[in-house]
């Protein structure tokens, strides 16, 4: 079975769709999703599943909601046998499936070795790597969650992860010498869009002066210095400024012809 959590929870059965059931066991399976191989307590899947105002019967409904999902994962296990995916153990629920069955743990995969490529050069296949991470995505992480602690904060560092991948991926199509232009069309957004982001601005400049656009370049630069200024109080970082400096004297950027 596949597994997709970044975005709606979406479940794969030899490349079909399977319906996961309610809102509720949704979630269920989602909190499952969140540390697979790790058991889950009762009152922690209670608590990912009603954040607020449990009802009375909560843990009917999570057995219920369980034995569904083990109907589910096992559609084939014969009666009265033993659960192999979704079991049962002294300190709680655990979900037995591999990294590579979600999405969120071949994104991560796959973002550390674009990452390892573009760092040993390999820019072409960084952005292919990096490419196939974010073709991953389909939305926020982990939504089914969202007013969970832990799947709060585990969709934070997946987004966080997710601009990462973006920034990598520009980087490597800058360092591939492509059609810088293109690139300077595409990046505007993400820098409007994600201000404290430093580097979607600097990519941006370096896009723009790389294009003969020497002057937008400077643009781009003090718009991202009043926005840092007015909305964080801090000044651009030191990359930033140097950039900036290479690009008011004229000067050839490093590493381009």
């Amino acid at each position: 079975m596949i597994f997709s959590v970044l975005g709606p929870l979406g479940v794969q059965a030899n490349g079909r769709p399977v319906n996961p059931g309610s809102a509720r066991q949704r979630a269920v399976l989602t909190a499952l999703l969140l540390t697979p191989g790790q058991p889950m307590t009762a009152e922690q899947l209670t608590e990912a599943v009603w954040p607020r105002n449990p009802p009375n019967d909560v843990m009917a409904n999570l057995h219920s909601y369980v034995s569904n999902l083990r109907r589910l994962l096992e559609p084939n296990r014969p009666p009265r046998s033993r659960d192999t995916v979704l079991r049962r153990e002294a300190t709680g629920y655990v979900l037995t499936v591999d990294d590579d069955c979600i999405d969120a743990f071949r994104f991560e995969r796959l973002l550390h070795e674009g990452r390892r490529q573009l760092q040993a050069g390999l820019h072409q296949n960084a952005r292919r790597t990096l490419e196939r991470a974010l073709a991953l995505w389909r939305g926020s992480a982990y939504p089914e969650v969202s007013d969970y602690a832990v799947g709060a904060q585990a969709a934070s560092r997946f987004e966080e992860l997710r601009l990462l991948a973006l920034e990598s991926l520009w980087e490597a199509a800058l360092a591939e010498e492509r059609d810088f232009s293109m690139i300077a069309a595409e990046l505007p957004a993400l820098a409007t869009r994600f201000p404290a982001r430093e580097r979607f601005s600097w990519l941006l400049m370096k896009a723009l002066y790389r294009s003969g656009r020497r002057a937008e370049a400077i643009d781009a630069y003090h718009r991202t210095r009043r926005t840092l200024a007015e909305e964080y109080g801090v000044d651009p970082g030191n990359e930033l400024q140097e950039l900036f400096g290479t690009i008011l004297r004229g000067e050839r950027l490093a590493g381009s012809a």
